[in-house]
């Protein structure tokens, strides 16, 4: 049965019941042959059927909804149809199903998220710890033959340790604790330059270009510069080894979206490795601590915008891309 016109077939089968019923009570009343009374009787069984079913229609649509939302299922989609009563039910339970589907990700990938953390934070703290425990237990044992030497060696080891774990957890705290943007309208050009002034006397500063039009983006300063300063180290980092490194550093914008890349011809990213990059404590350097690209990331999520990367290690090329809302 078809559901195109709904509330045009319930109105009608309920009239026709209606009429069905009075003439039946009619008929009974003049004493009308049984045999008309009996068909009369039948057609109005049909018709009840058939509002049965019209209501059962929207009831078990809602009873696939529950359980879609129930199940987490991900791709039952409600028809449209040319009803207008059905299409808006329809429409308001496919936003809900979505809605939902998307908070549940969100919750999932954040209970990931931080699990990771946690799991990071307890490995570096006890690996901080321990030694700091070790000594002390040693001193307290030993605190009548212990040399001033052994004090110091020791009381130095407990310094790094400590300040490592400082460093750790001001880390932490400056990617928990990104203050929300001072939005300025900021002008490419000069930002580019402040930058490159910044970095060009750092190693591989020099191999930085820059190609710019006359572009302006709404944006905090500071944090830009904080972001495109970390992106550019990285670049900076990636192609020490090769002669002929080079970075570069752009600013275009398309379909009123301004957009800022920085390209580099370094050692590039493992595809494995690319889903990573933008994990907190995520880092495939010596002395890294894992915070600048996401960081990175965040400072572009608090201005509405996103940053993504594509790395091709065989043509050595490799690029971060700021995209920010439209202008």
């Amino acid at each position: 049965m078809g559901y195109k016109h709904y509330t045009i077939n319930i109105i009608f089968t309920l009239l026709v019941i209606l009429l069905l019923t009075v003439a039946i009570t009619a008929c009974l009343l003049n004493g009308v042959k049984a045999a008309m009374v009996i068909l009369l009787a039948i057609l109005l069984l049909w018709f009840v059927v058939r509002l049965w079913i019209l209501v059962k229609y929207p009831l078990r649509q809602i009873l696939y909804f529950l359980l879609s939302l129930r199940c987490g299922e991900r791709m039952i989609r409600f028809p449209e149809t040319k009803d207008r009563m059905l299409n808006e039910m329809h429409q308001q339970m496919n936003d809900i199903v979505q809605l939902y589907l998307e908070n549940k990700k969100e919750i999932e990938t954040k209970k990931k998220y931080y699990d990771r953390i946690l799991r990071i934070m307890t490995h570096e703290i006890r690996n901080t710890i321990t030694p700091i425990v070790s000594l002390s237990d040693y001193y307290i044992q030993s605190a009548d033959t212990v040399s001033l030497s052994d004090i110091k060696e020791g009381m130095q080891i407990i310094n790094n340790q400590s300040n490592n774990l400082k460093e750790f957890l001001d880390s932490y705290h400056a990617l928990t604790h990104l203050p929300e943007p001072n939005f300025h309208y900021i002008s490419i050009p000069e930002l580019f330059n402040e930058i490159w002034q910044l970095l060009r006397n750092e190693p591989g500063g020099k191999c930085i270009k820059i190609l710019v039009t006359n572009i302006t983006i709404h944006a905090d300063p500071m944090q830009m510069q904080l972001l495109l300063s970390n992106l550019l180290r990285n670049a900076m980092h990636a192609i020490s080894g090769y002669d002929d490194g080079e970075i570069e550093m752009r600013a275009s914008i398309s379909n009123k979206r301004p957009y800022i890349t920085v390209t580099d011809n370094g050692c590039g990213i493992p595809p494995e490795r690319v889903k990573d990059i933008f994990l907190p404590f995520y880092t495939t350097k010596e002395n890294g601590n894992g915070i600048g690209l996401a960081l990175c990331r965040q400072i572009m999520q608090l201005h509405g915008g996103e940053l993504t990367v594509e790395s091709n290690m065989q043509k050595r090329i490799t690029t971060f891309m700021l995209t920010f809302p439209e202008i």
